[in-house]
């Protein structure tokens, strides 16, 4: 007796071992981050929870970076230096030099999360499966939408910029067609999550992010052909129920026509050209942080992060995103045959980027960290390598300390830009697009 009772207890820590210890992990982090998000859970009553959301992201990369230092994963490379060289100069000379310092030191930070994190499948999963609980209400905002004729997305957790959704969407959906290529489990959900969040996107009127599927859909449909119906099938079953939906609402509305583009513009062209004519002002060094022309009162960004980069920090900063690019492309191997998957998902997420610009939220940015890591760090893709290059070797008690006095500084920095702000006020007008904007007082 008292040897079954052994045996019984060996199974059961042994089945604790398989399944609950791969839950703890600092990914877990990430998946608890996201959930926040997909349950919309806030503090706050008004449009405050994007900065809400962009303090527990800092909080959330300082640990992050906290355990970088721990584990001397926190490295310094000479290129980071002469980053570091180029916000101390560049802030001479931009304007509002605050605010492109603080996203240039969140930028660098997400770099370092990068280092840090390993790709998790579980975590991938959850945050995938847990994504489908987002569209329980859809039903409602649908059946107002057939009544009315009017569409109006307040089945969303949270009344957020629907492009941040959208843009969320795309990312998780990767993943999702990454799990149905690979997985035999859940495989219809997988499905299902692209069907929904595609559905989603054309009743938001998402452009750039449509263009993004359908290019992400077309590649992994051709290079992969054992998948290649139930993905078009699902792209063309989001677009006949959209239609189909939307010829219902055009009679409540009394339209004579099908209307399958949204009406409204961002006006994208003014504000290209408006970020040019900045950029005129100081190509090498950029005019720091800016408000377009057109619009005093309103912090607009271009829609274009490429834009924005090149507009805000010049052809030198822009010169590191190049450094990047050429490093992730250097990194990848392409003599795999999962380097489809691979372009099919950066074109796509090159798309929105071009055309959306959206990532400049908190959660948006989260995401594409992740998918980086889930691209760029998974033993699947065959290359699971740092991005970092090689660091100095030396001995030198100043090599060793670097790290940790850039940590310091940076997270000092981001301390007091929290203490020194309003950016949890209630008087935060609607969907800023940027942390400690709108007049912030730094």
């Amino acid at each position: 007796m008292t040897k079954k009772l052994s045996f019984d207890k060996k199974q059961n820590l042994q089945s604790v071992r398989a399944y609950i210890r791969p839950l703890f992990n600092k990914e877990l982090l990430i998946a608890v981050y996201f959930l926040l998000f997909i349950f919309g859970i806030t503090t706050r009553s008004d449009y405050t929870f994007y900065n809400e959301y962009r303090v527990i992201q800092i909080f959330l990369i300082l640990m992050f970076g906290l355990g970088a230092i721990f584990y001397n994963r926190f490295s310094v490379s000479k290129i980071e230096l002469l980053f570091f060289a180029f916000i101390a100069v560049g802030s001479i000379f931009w304007a509002q030099p605050a605010f492109v310092i603080t996203e240039l030191l969140l930028a660098y930070l997400l770099y370092q999360c990068f280092n840090f994190l390993n790709y998790r499948q579980l975590t991938s999963k959850i945050i995938v499966l847990a994504s489908l609980t987002m569209f329980i209400q859809l039903p409602f905002s649908l059946w107002d939408y057939i009544t009315t004729g009017h569409y109006q997305a307040i089945w969303y957790p949270l009344t957020w910029n629907i492009r941040v959704y959208d843009s969320y969407f795309l990312v998780f959906s990767i993943f999702a067609v990454w799990f149905y290529i690979t997985e035999q489990t859940y495989r219809y959900l997988y499905l299902l999550f692209l069907f929904l969040a595609f559905f989603a996107v054309l009743l938001d009127g998402g452009r750039s992010v449509t263009i993004a599927y359908t290019l992400f859909v077309a590649i992994v449909s051709a290079a992969y052909r054992y998948v290649r119906w139930p993905l078009v099938w699902t792209y063309v079953a989001s677009w006949l129920a959209y239609l189909s939906v939307t010829y219902t609402a055009s009679f409540a509305s009394g339209a004579s026509t099908l209307r399958i583009a949204r009406e409204s513009s961002s006006g994208r062209i003014d504000l290209w050209v408006n970020a040019y004519q900045c950029w005129l002002q100081h190509p090498i060094i950029g005019c720091g942080f800016y408000q377009l022309e057109q619009y005093p009162n309103l912090s607009a960004h271009p829609h274009n992060l490429f834009i924005q980069i090149l507009t805000e920090i010049g052809l030198l900063g822009f010169g590191f995103l190049l450094y990047i690019i050429f490093r992730i492309i250097k990194r990848i191997d392409w003599s795999q045959p999962q380097r489809y998957f691979m372009i099919a998902a950066f074109l796509a997420i090159g798309v929105d980027l071009f055309f959306s610009g959206v990532h400049i939220y908190p959660v948006t940015q989260m995401a594409l960290l992740w998918l980086f890591v889930f691209l760029l760090k998974n033993p699947e893709f065959g290359c699971s390598k740092s991005l970092n290059p090689l660091t100095w070797q030396s001995n030198r008690r100043l090599v060793k300390v670097l790290p940790v006095l850039i940590y310091i500084i940076i997270s000092m920095w981001l301390v007091y830009i929290l203490s020194n702000t309003n950016a949890l006020s209630s008087e935060t007008p609607i969907t800023p697009p940027r942390f400690w904007v709108y007049g912030y007082q730094l």
